[in-house]
């Protein structure tokens, strides 16, 4: 079974997801935004889980400070979009510089993956939807195959969709698109032609902010109009 966990850090107040494989203990980390101790406690000793790889959203430091660290730590990988290549390497480009500390990447410490890719992680398939507009690489993982529940009265289980979606969509809004290589236009199209056409019953779990899902977003997000 899939577990998702989540703990906010950082200055921004940053979801990072831990995509858990409750059979196994493996885990997935997403966005390790900062406070990388605090990131190897809580997998050490609250999720008692065994890391495999960490995957970014999007390249700006508020996703990522503490993946060097938390990488390290277990002798994992990082994998991000190829198209934020340049704001792995810029603190410019991916803000720290301007409103923290400066966070740099040799292409050396990262690999990438690229829009459409599936990748297969957690005996699952992951799904990489690109979604330019907030940063080039913006990036979406959906796992059809995502948590199981079972509706109240209901004999039998089923299967919710996940999408975890970085700071292209949030809950009744989306991401800011004035940083380097944001683009309003293109960030309405990733969002209206790539993630509101996925099933109503995907739940969405954001970079910032509260879970949603795509049935609310199309009714409610004013990127969808």
């Amino acid at each position: 079974m899939l577990k998702i966990s989540k703990f906010v850090t950082g200055p921004l107040e940053t979801n990072v997801y831990f995509l858990i494989d409750t059979d196994t203990h493996k885990c997935v980390i997403i966005d390790p935004a900062d406070n990388a101790d605090h990131i190897i406690n809580i997998i050490d000793n609250e999720l008692l889980a065994t890391p495999l790889l960490i995957l970014l959203t999007h390249a700006h430091f508020d996703h990522m400070t503490a993946a060097k660290e938390v990488a390290q730590h277990y002798g994992i990988g990082i994998r991000v979009n190829a198209l934020d290549e340049s704001h792995m390497q810029d603190p410019e480009k991916n803000l720290s510089k301007r409103f923290y500390q400066p966070v740099s990447f040799l292409p050396s410490e990262y690999d990438t993956f690229k829009d459409g890719d599936t990748l297969r992680l957690l005996d699952r398939d992951i799904k990489v939807i690109g979604t330019p507009g907030h940063t080039p690489g913006s990036s979406c993982f959906f796992i059809e195959e995502g948590l199981s529940y079972t509706p109240n009265g209901a004999a039998e289980s089923k299967i919710c969709p996940v999408l975890i979606a970085g700071d292209t969509l949030f809950q009744g809004s989306f991401g800011r698109t004035d940083f380097p290589g944001g683009s309003e236009e293109e960030l309405f199209k990733s969002i209206k032609e790539k993630l509101l056409v996925l099933p109503d019953n995907t739940s969405v779990f954001p970079g910032h902010g509260p879970q949603t899902s795509i049935a609310l977003e199309k009714r409610y997000n004013p990127a969808a109009y």
